[in-house]
Parts: C-alpha cells; sequence; structure tokens
C-alpha cells in the first residue's frame, strides 16, 4: 500500500472513530437530558392538576356559600317547605355544576337534594363541621353509605370535592348545604389540564383511575386502568419514572391526594407519551448523522487532495534522489574501472621491471616494446577516467548539496517546519 493510500486510509479511520464517538456521547447526553425535562414536564403537568383540583375546591365553596346566605333558603327550612328546598338545592346544583347538593336538617337528616335523597349524613365529618357553624370544603372519599344517602350511584369508594355551609337564621344554623362533584368519566377539569399541557392526567382511588383524560379510539374515558406504583402514596411518597398503561409508554409522576383533614384518599397521575422525547433525540441523532456523513465525504475530498500534494512531493523529492544515486553509481563504476587499468599498468610495469633484470636477447625488446604500448595505453586510460571522474566529482559534489536540500524539504514535509541545525 502506498504512502498516499496509507494517509487517506488513517484519515478515514481516524474520522469514523471520532464520529462514532461523538454519535455514542451525544446519545447517552440527549437520553439524560431528555429524562430531566420529561421529569420536568410531569412535575409541572402534576402541579397543575393538582392547582385545577385546588380551583374547584375554591369554586364549590363560592357557589356553596352564596347558596346557603339566601334567605329563602332559611326561611324554607323553618317552615320546612320540601318543595321550596328542592327546588333550591337543584338551582345550586346546576349553577355550580355539582354532581349532588343536599339540605339537612340541625341532625343532619337529609330534607331534600338535587337527586332523589334521603337518609343521613350526620356521620360526615364535613357536614358535621357545617351544623357547628363552620365552612368546610375540600377532597372527600365518600363510601357506599353516604353515596346512597345523597342520591349518587357511583362505584364506592368515590372522591368527591365538596363544601357545607350552615344555614343560619340570628346566627344559628337552622340546617346545612352540602353539595359537589364526584371525579369520574365525567370531570371536565381533567381534560383541561391535559390539553393545555399536553400530557394525559388522571386521578386514582386504590391504584384505579376513577377520572382521567386516557380515552379509547371510540372517546371512551378509560377509567378502571390500573396504575402501576400508585400505592406510593399511602406513605405519603411520590414516584416519577417510566410506566406502560394500556400499551403506551408514558414517563409519569404520581403523587398523593390528600382530603380536606390531610388524609390520603387518592393520588393524582400524570403521564406523557415518552415516543416524543425518544422522537427528540432520534431525530437529533438522525441529524448529527446525515451532517456528519457530508462531513466525512468533504472531509475524505479535502484529504485526499492534501494526500495527493504530499504524495506529489514526496515524489518530486525521490525523483531527485534517484537521479543523484545514479550520478554517483557512475562515479562508483568509473572508480572500479580506473582501478582496474591501474592494477593492469602496475602488472605491466612488473614485466618491464623483469625483463630489464633478465639478459638481452631479441625477442626481449619487442616484449618491451609490446608492454610500454599497454602501459601507455592503460595510462591514457586512466588519465581518461580521471577527467571524467574529476568532472563528475565536482557534479557529485552538487549532487550531494542537492541530497542536504532534499532531506531538509522532507523533513520539513514530514514534520510541518524546517528542522533545527542546532
Amino acid at each position: 500500500m502506498g504512502l498516499r493510500a496509507r494517509l487517506i486510509t488513517t484519515l478515514v479511520i481516524v474520522l469514523v472513530l471520532a464520529f462514532a464517538l461523538v454519535l455514542v456521547g451525544v446519545n447517552f447526553g440527549l437520553r439524560n437530558d431528555v429524562t430531566t425535562l420529561a421529569g420536568q414536564s410531569v412535575d409541572a403537568g402534576s402541579n397543575a392538576l393538582a392547582g385545577a383540583v385546588a380551583s374547584r375546591v375554591e369554586q364549590t365553596r363560592t357557589v356553596i356559600l352564596q347558596a346557603a346566605a339566601q334567605p329563602s333558603l332559611a326561611h324554607a327550612l323553618q317552615t320546612n317547605d320540601r318543595a321550596a328546598l328542592g327546588s333550591a338545592v337543584s338551582d345550586t346544583a346546576i349553577s355550580g355544576g355539582f354532581s349532588f347538593v343536599v339540605v339537612t336538617d340541625v341532625k343532619g337528616n337529609v330534607l331534600a337534594g338535587s337527586r332523589p335523597a334521603s337518609g343521613s349524613v350526620a356521620n360526615d365529618a364535613v357536614v358535621q363541621s357545617a351544623l357547628a357553624g363552620s365552612l368546610i370544603g375540600g377532597p372527600v372519599l365518600l363510601e357506599g353509605s353516604e353515596l346512597r344517602a345523597l342520591g349518587v350511584t357511583a362505584q364506592p369508594p368515590a372522591i368527591a370535592i365538596v363544601t357545607a355551609s350552615p344555614v343560619n337564621v340570628n346566627g344559628v344554623a337552622v340546617g346545612a348545604l352540602y353539595g359537589g362533584s364526584i371525579l369520574d368519566s365525567t370531570t371536565k377539569f381533567v381534560d383541561d389540564v391535559s390539553h393545555l399541557t399536553g400530557g394525559a392526567t388522571g386521578i386514582a382511588v386504590n391504584g384505579s383511575l376513577v377520572a382521567t383524560s386516557i380515552a379509547t379510539k371510540e372517546g371512551v374515558k378509560e377509567t378502571g386502568l390500573t396504575i402501576p406504583g400508585a400505592g406510593v402514596v399511602v406513605n405519603r411518597t411520590t414516584f416519577s419514572g417510566q410506566q406502560r398503561i394500556d400499551g403506551v409508554e408514558y414517563y409519569a409522576k404520581i403523587s398523593p391526594l390528600a382530603s380536606f383533614d390531610g388524609k390520603v384518599i387518592g393520588a393524582y397521575w400524570f403521564g406523557v407519551p415518552f415516543a416524543q422525547f425518544d422522537a427528540v433525540v432520534d431525530h437529533t441523532l438522525g441529524q448529527i448523522a446525515l451532517w456528519g456523513a457530508f462531513g466525512l465525504v468533504f472531509a475524505l475530498i479535502a484529504g485526499s487532495y492534501s494526500a495527493s500534494r504530499i504524495g506529489r512531493a514526496i515524489i518530486l523529492r525521490s525523483e531527485e534522489v534517484n537521479e543523484s544515486a545514479q550520478e554517483l553509481r557512475v562515479l562508483v563504476v568509473g572508480g572500479e574501472v580506473s582501478g582496474d587499468h591501474v592494477v593492469k599498468t602496475r602488472e605491466t610495469l612488473e614485466e618491464i621491471r623483469e625483463l630489464v633484470a633478465s639478459p638481452p636477447d631479441g625477442t626481449r625488446v619487442e616484449h618491451l616494446r609490446d608492454l610500454a604500448h599497454r602501459a601507455v595505453d592503460d595510462v591514457v586510460v586512466i588519465d581518461t577516467l580521471t577527467a571524467e571522474l574529476s568532472n563528475r566529482m565536482r557534479d557529485a559534489a552538487a549532487r550531494v548539496e542537492r541530497l542536504s536540500e532534499v532531506a531538509r524539504a522532507l523533513d520539513e514535509l514530514v514534520a510541518g517546519a524546517r528542522p533545527s541545525r542546532n
């Protein structure tokens, strides 16, 4: 694999690994952030639901107090006018949007109601307080006997938002006006909170929803659904986390619902479909992956161009080194040839010396002449080679200087800066 290919491969591997680490880090960070956001969302929704209950309590107090202050109601109680009492409580139920309104005598016996009501509510703590002269209201848990006395057909136990006010004549209570709303599938404020916050709402008793914004595709409220973890409210603790309810994954919060006297009688439930938070994470990661892919392609193109430039620069330097090496190779070969001729010349001279030292004869002169010619030829060759090598050596010196420049250029190319001469 060439240097250019290695550079490009290394660049791609580094970028892909860095991009993968970024995706993993962003994924964990985003999921922690959306979980925090989901927690804040359900906190706000749960507070809104509790606020709606408090608002309904205040509204109930206002309507019942105003109705109990009507002189006509007090007169009807004094004269035991059942028809007038029935008309008065019916009007109050309609004006307040209540599930029931009853009027009792001083012993807590029901005299008239907005529904067919009879019996006694003397054991009801709210009514007892009213007959004692106090105005009390808030959420209560009504059992079967109380519901029957009020003429309500709800499944016991039922949560109701109620208020009872004394009906006074000359400062003395002659009876009590008691009314409120059962929290059931018709409870409107749970839908209002749901529309306002974008979450699902509910109020649970014994772990099952009695009022909720969750509905089927046909629009039927899904009361009776069991809420996992609703038992935590018994210890006045809250729960926040993911829950799967009716096939939907929610991030939910469950908090205690207390009656007017502080007893825990149920639970607030508020949930946000967790799919919308997953969608935020998936969309964000998708955008990062998309733009990251564009970034990788751009980096690959830029890296390929940069690697090609580096490769071309190295190739040019390599060609210069090869040329210089060839020149030096010629010098080496020339030196070897010159050395061979020097050896031959020495051998020729040694033969001449031996002939000169031997007795003279006719053939020796001829042989000396041949050896002399040979020596002259070798000297000519040596002289020629010496002159050529001298020229080549000057070129070699220039080549060596050029090789030094090439080496410095390669150092600068690799290290990114001109090396120090120190």
